[in-house]
């Protein structure tokens, strides 16, 4: 029944990340450097993405915090397993969890070399 419910929050959060981006390819259309394809293209890459990336960056996340305060309790809270812990779920929590088409075309574009 979890399964289930689990599921429907997924497919629910889907939906609404997709339907956040019809308004995105309008805007980018108006870029001249680019076809009209690209936008489209790049707003349907980041939905598929946001989907896949957001929820394994928060079990990510979790699975940090969890065994960072695993590892600090173990310690008894020594300053360098602190502050390497603290460090840890820090770098793994920050960052964007929503990939977006502006990001994705600007990554896209360096990795290429292109301006």
């Amino acid at each position: 029944m979890a399964r289930s419910w689990g599921v429907k929050v997924i497919a629910g959060c889907a939906v609404m990340v997709a339907l956040s981006r019809l308004g995105v390819p309008v805007a980018l259309a108006e870029d001249a450097g680019e076809s009209r394809d690209a936008p489209g293209a790049y707003a349907v890459a980041s939905t598929v993405l946001t989907v896949v990336h957001a929820p394994l960056k928060t079990a990510l996340c979790g699975t940090s915090v969890v065994l960072g305060g695993l590892a600090y309790l173990l310690a008894f809270g020594r300053p360098p397993v602190a502050k390497d812990a603290s460090d840890t779920v820090k770098g793994v929590c920050t960052g964007p969890y929503i990939i977006t088409p502006t990001r994705l075309r600007t990554e896209t574009m360096e990795s290429h070399g292109a301006e």
